[in-house]
C-alpha cells in the first residue's frame, strides 16, 4: 500500500467533514418531518423480557387490550400451527410459569414458546419444561397421545439449522423427543422467527385494528424494534459519504488498520485509570481483592472486585471487562462456578431466584447492575463528558463502589447458598 502523506488525511478529513455535515443535515431534516429512531421498546428492560412480556400481553384473550382472542388467532395461523388443534376461546396464556417464556393452554392442548435472542440453549430448559407439562396432564394418559397434547415453538430472530438441544434426543422439522431422563417423550415442534412468523403476525394484526389509533401506533413501535432486532431497520444511507469512500479507498484502509488499536488503546487507558482509583479507595482496601489483567493492547482488560475472605472456589464476584467490541459491567460466575452448574442438573440457580443473563453469564436480580455498551458508545461516553475524561473515570468509579456497597451482603447469601453443600 502507498505510503499516505499528513497532507492527504488532512484533505480527506476536511472533505469528509463537509460530506458528512451534509449527511447529517438530511437525517435532522427527516427527523423534524417525524422520522426518528425514538422506539419506546428500546428504553424498556432487555433482551428476551422485553420480547416475552409484550407477546404474552398481546396473545392473552385477557389483555389489557380488549381485543379477546383476536391476536392469539392470528398467531396460531401466521405460526402455521392451527390445525394444532387449541381451543382458542378457551385459552390461557402465562408469562414465566414454571420458568416457560410464554406458555399457552386451553387444559387439553399445550404450547411452549422457548424465545431465544442471542443466548443459546442450556440447563436443557425445553426438555425440563416437555416434562413439566406432561407431569400436568392427568395420569394414565398414554404417552404416545402427549405427542397430540403439546407444541414447542422455538423462537429466534433468524432462522438457522438446530442441531442439538440440551435433554432433546432427536430433533426433527415437526417433532423432538427428549431423552430417557426426560421420559423419552415425542411432541410436535416448530422453529419460528422474529423476522418471518412475528412480523407476518403484527402485520395481519395491525390490518385488523387499523381504526384503534393509539393500539396500531403500539403495534407499529414494536414491529420497528423487532425489524431492528433482525437487522431490518430504515438505513438513512447517504450516497455522498460512500462514494467519498470509495474514491478514498486506500487512504480510508489506512485509517481503518489504525483505528482499532486506537479504539483499544483509548479504553485500555481509561481502565487503568479506574484501577488505580479503586485500589486507594478505602471500601476497596477493607472489604474487597482487586486483581487485574494488564492493560496492554493485545490484552482484554478485565477488572475483578471479589469479596475477601472469600474461601469458596466457586462464586459470583464483580466484574468490568472490554470485549473486542462492547463493555460489559456486573456480577459474574467464576469458571469453576460455572463449570459446576453445567455438570450438575439438579443444582438450579432459579431456584434460589436467581437468573443469569448474556449468554448465561451474568448475575440478574434488583439487587445487582449489569450493563452492556458498544465499545464506540463507551469511548465517546467519557470522552465528551462534559467536565474531561478525569470526571469520567471518577464518575465510573463512583458507579462501581456504589453498586458493589449495595449489593455485597447480597452477593455474600448468595454465595454461601451456592457452596452450602460443599459440593
Amino acid at each position: 500500500m502507498t505510503e499516505i502523506t499528513q497532507e492527504q488525511y488532512q484533505k480527506f478529513f476536511a472533505e469528509f467533514e463537509k460530506v458528512y455535515k451534509e449527511y447529517e443535515n438530511k437525517v435532522k431534516e427527516r427527523r423534524a418531518r417525524g422520522i426518528h429512531d425514538y422506539n419506546v421498546f428500546d428504553v424498556l428492560e432487555t433482551k428476551e423480557v422485553k420480547h416475552s412480556k409484550f407477546i404474552s400481553s398481546l396473545l392473552d384473550p385477557k389483555g389489557l387490550h380488549y381485543q379477546g382472542d383476536l391476536f392469539l388467532r392470528e398467531f396460531v395461523n401466521a405460526c402455521g400451527v392451527s390445525d394444532f388443534g387449541l381451543d382458542i376461546s378457551n385459552t390461557q396464556v402465562c408469562r414465566e410459569s414454571n420458568n416457560i417464556d410464554i406458555y399457552i393452554t386451553d387444559g387439553n392442548k399445550h404450547i411452549i414458546i422457548e424465545n431465544k435472542l442471542w443466548t443459546g440453549d442450556h440447563d436443557k430448559q425445553v426438555a425440563r419444561y416437555i416434562q413439566i407439562i406432561a407431569d400436568k396432564i392427568e395420569k394414565g394418559v398414554n404417552k404416545q397421545d402427549l405427542k397430540d397434547r403439546i407444541l414447542v415453538l422455538y423462537l429466534t430472530p433468524k432462522s438457522f439449522d438446530i442441531e442439538t438441544l440440551g435433554g432433546i434426543k432427536t430433533i426433527e422439522k415437526d417433532c423432538l423427543i427428549t431423552e430417557k431422563d426426560y421420559g423419552g417423550i415425542s411432541v410436535k415442534y416448530k422453529h419460528i422467527t422474529y423476522e418471518n412468523e412475528i412480523l407476518n403476525w403484527l402485520n395481519a394484526i395491525k390490518a385488523e385494528i387499523i381504526n384503534l389509533t393509539d393500539l396500531n401506533v403500539l403495534i407499529t413501535q414494536y414491529e420497528k424494534a423487532v425489524k431492528n432486532l433482525t437487522n431490518q431497520g430504515e438505513k438513512m444511507a447517504n450516497a455522498k459519504v460512500k462514494e467519498q469512500i470509495k474514491e478514498n479507498y486506500e487512504l480510508c484502509a489506512a485509517i481503518h488498520d489504525n483505528f482499532k488499536s486506537a479504539e483499544i488503546e483509548l479504553t485500555n487507558n481509561f481502565f487503568k485509570e479506574v484501577c488505580e482509583k479503586l485500589e486507594n479507595d478505602p471500601e476497596i482496601k477493607n472489604n474487597w481483592t482487586l486483581s487485574s489483567n494488564k492493560f496492554e493492547n493485545k490484552n482484554i482488560p478485565v477488572i475483578e472486585i471479589t469479596p475477601k475472605e472469600l474461601n469458596y472456589s466457586k462464586y459470583f464476584r464483580f466484574v468490568v471487562e472490554r470485549k473486542p467490541d462492547e463493555i460489559l459491567y456486573g456480577f459474574l460466575k467464576n469458571k469453576i462456578l460455572d463449570d459446576f452448574l453445567k455438570n450438575n442438573d439438579e443444582f438450579k440457580l432459579e431456584n434460589m431466584n436467581i437468573q443469569t443473563q448474556y449468554f448465561e453469564w451474568y448475575l440478574k436480580a434488583d439487587d445487582f447492575a449489569f450493563e452492556k455498551m458498544a465499545l464506540k458508545d463507551f469511548i465517546l461516553k467519557n470522552i465528551k463528558n462534559k467536565n474531561g475524561v478525569e470526571e469520567a473515570v471518577k464518575d465510573y468509579v463512583d458507579k462501581i463502589l456504589s453498586d458493589i456497597k449495595k449489593s455485597k451482603n447480597k452477593l455474600k447469601e448468595i454465595n454461601d447458598k451456592i457452596n452450602a453443600n460443599k459440593q
